[in-house]
């Protein structure tokens, strides 16, 4: 076998292991892509149910905080005090000032549907009824007695002024349950006999129906809510069907009969939301303490107050977005494979060509030494082989290099896989929009968020992650009812941050004047909730249509490890007539467009009863200084 078969051979040995390696590279690179992809679309899907089970915790928190507040402000109704006078009344009197003060309450209430007063013994002594938007007083023959239901047995054991809130059920009247089915959750009071006429307890019952109406909208293709209790029944699931299971001995209609592997994962883990696939769904769940009213990291030893709020994804979402991770990863294996291979073949077929022109000069420098008159056409023969020579091994040098390319763009392609996949929802979303039928606003906030999603590829998507992580872990709870330290500045700038989406298309600017940055022992939720509904009120109520305006809140320091907290506008004013009624429960101004006239009644009454504070009101609507209005809060240190 001569030299020149043996390198033949050896270049061919040398092809296929460089051939195995750019696809052994190619394939790595193509797995790579892979899980890049899939887990990209993974976190979205995430994200869509990390987003949902915030709105329906909010909701669920402002509901049950809204109810538990509302049955604490039914009881503080002077008509139901023994010292007020009213016991000297004859019983026919007493009895029609209280279900009329009962009726009143209840009918600024979307979601009441019973109002009732029990006697120390169980036995209801005033009820009264609403369904439709109609009220009924209960005849005295047909009143009840409650004494052996969990919710009349417990709420007698809560001190006021605390309430006692039970678990979510339907509805039972006379030992049979209500149908239609209505989602009822009740509210008590324990009203004792040397402050109240009656000593026994105040029962609110609320129809939740409103409440789930709200959840179902969240309710989508890609994202399903499921509402559980603390054992497995469904308290709310898109088939209606498998709803209250507990209440008929269903028990083939629960998540843990189900899903046993999914449950026991729920249960065993005592974080505050976790996901994970079951089933070739993902999974994400928080748990949600009736009691607290706030997300709960563990199980509660209270076994029926903890309800579990789980989202889940159908089976072909995460098949969708393997199959779309798989096409990446096929089409990037695919493109470095032709790349490599045609690279490779390049440089084979150009050592291919420098052995021959090598064998050729070597034949010709024999003929040189027989042959002197070649000598100088040798001469140049040589200096183009060695020119051509040195031109190979640039081309050699380039394969090497491009190699090398090939095997760090993982990094890059990554990245704006990635950044197109975000882009590619928006334009999911944008089809779905055209086929409802598109409009010119939806078109510019689709393309602007197109391109916001390019720009995003500039930047490293990594922090990106980090800074939307650190977006939902910012968010306080607002409902929190405990004593505990906090900072008034912090939660000021939490509320205008959850306020954002409607303060951001309103000509009003509202800012912010820090004077102190000292902490507080207070009740953050509730001094969150009456900033809420002083800048609300001050929207709604307080300028003229299209006016231009501005909202400022300062907040200082007082006396006595005390706050002071200024509410200021520029609006209209508020007349001289209005001021004195302004903290009176039913006064509004604005009635026939659905205001109640409850907004700063319960304002003066968190500040003045559950703050210990106090509240004043200033305005002119004749004022030249920039604000006509302010109010200002006087927020003392509690114990």
């Amino acid at each position: 076998m001569t030299k020149k078969s043996n390198s033949f051979y050896s270049d061919k040995k040398g092809v296929l292991i460089k051939s195995l390696f750019i696809l052994f590279v190619a394939i790595l690179i193509g797995w790579l892509v892979y899980e890049q992809v899939y887990q990209s679309k993974v976190t979205i899907i995430k994200e869509r149910q990390d987003e949902k089970l915030v709105l329906v915790s909010t909701d669920l928190s402002k509901e049950l905080s809204s109810i538990k507040k509302l049955t604490q402000l039914l009881a503080n109704g002077q008509v139901l005090k023994s010292n007020t006078g009213l016991n000297t009344l004859s019983a026919q009197q007493s009895d029609k000032l209280i279900n009329d003060y009962f009726l009143n309450f209840a009918s600024v209430s979307t979601n009441i549907s019973q109002i009732r007063w029990l006697e120390h013994s169980g036995k209801e002594r005033y009820r009264i009824n609403f369904s439709n938007k109609k009220s009924e007083i209960v005849e005295v023959s047909q009143l009840q007695n409650k004494q052996n239901r969990y919710y009349f047995k417990e709420g007698m054991l809560v001190a006021p002024p605390n309430t006692f809130i039970s678990e979510i059920d339907l509805n039972i009247e006379r030992g049979k349950v209500v149908v239609p089915h209505e989602p009822t959750i009740r509210v008590t009071y324990r009203t004792q006999g040397g402050d109240y006429l009656i000593d026994g307890l105040l029962v609110v019952n609320f129809n939740l129906d409103y409440l789930f109406s709200n959840i179902r909208q969240y309710d989508e293709k890609n994202t399903q809510v499921n509402i559980l209790n603390h054992d497995g029944y469904w308290l709310y699931n898109k088939d209606p069907a498998l709803q209250f299971g507990f209440m008929y001995n269903q028990v083939n209609n629960s998540l843990a009969n189900n899903s046993p592997a999914l449950w026991q994962h729920i249960i065993e883990h005592d974080v505050q939301s976790t996901s994970r696939i079951f089933h070739d769904s993902l999974y994400t769940f928080r748990r949600f303490s009736i009691v607290s009213l706030r997300e709960s990291t563990q199980r509660t030893a209270d076994s029926d107050k903890e309800i579990i709020i789980l989202i889940g994804s159908p089976k072909e979402l995460l098949y969708n977005a393997k199959m779309a991770a798989f096409q990446y990863a096929a089409l990037c294996s695919v493109i470095l494979c032709i790349c490599g291979f045609g690279f490779s073949y390049r440089e084979y077929l150009f050592q291919q060509q420098l052995i021959t022109l090598s064998y050729k000069l070597q034949r010709e420098k024999v003929e040189l030494d027989s042959v002197n008159k070649q000598l100088d056409l040798t001469i140049r023969q040589q200096q183009q082989l060695q020119t051509s020579l040195l031109e190979a091994r640039k081309l050699s040098s380039l394969g090497l290099l491009v190699a090398g390319v090939a095997h760090e763009m993982n990094t890059p392609i990554g990245g704006a896989i990635i950044s197109v996949s975000n882009a590619n929802v928006v334009i999911n979303k944008l089809s779905d929009a055209i086929k409802t039928g598109l409009t010119k606003s939806q078109l510019d906030k689709s393309t602007q968020s197109i391109e916001e999603n390019l720009g995003l590829a500039k930047i490293n998507l990594n922090k990106a992650a980090v800074l939307v992580k650190s977006f939902k872990k910012m968010a306080i709870d607002r409902h929190n009812d405990d004593v505990i330290t906090c900072n008034i500045r912090k939660i000021t700038e939490d509320l205008l941050i959850s306020l954002n989406s409607r303060l951001k298309n309103s000509n009003v600017k509202v800012k912010t004047l820090v004077d102190t940055d000292q902490d507080i022992k207070s009740r953050p939720g509730i001094i969150s909730q009456v900033l809420e509904n002083l800048i609300m009120n001050a929207l709604t109520h307080g300028f003229a249509k299209n006016q231009v305006g501005e909202i400022e809140i300062k907040i200082a320091q007082a006396a006595s490890q005390s706050i002071k907290l200024t509410i200021s506008d520029s609006g209209v004013g508020i007349k001289a007539e209005s001021q004195q009624y302004i903290f009176e429960p039913f006064y509004t101004s604005a009635r026939g467009i659905g205001n109640t006239g409850l907004g700063l009644y319960m304002v003066h009454q968190w500040v003045t009863h559950i703050l210990q504070g106090e509240i004043k009101l200033q305005s002119n609507p004749h004022s030249t200084e920039r604000f006509k209005t302010e109010f200002t809060i006087t927020i003392p240190k509690l114990s």
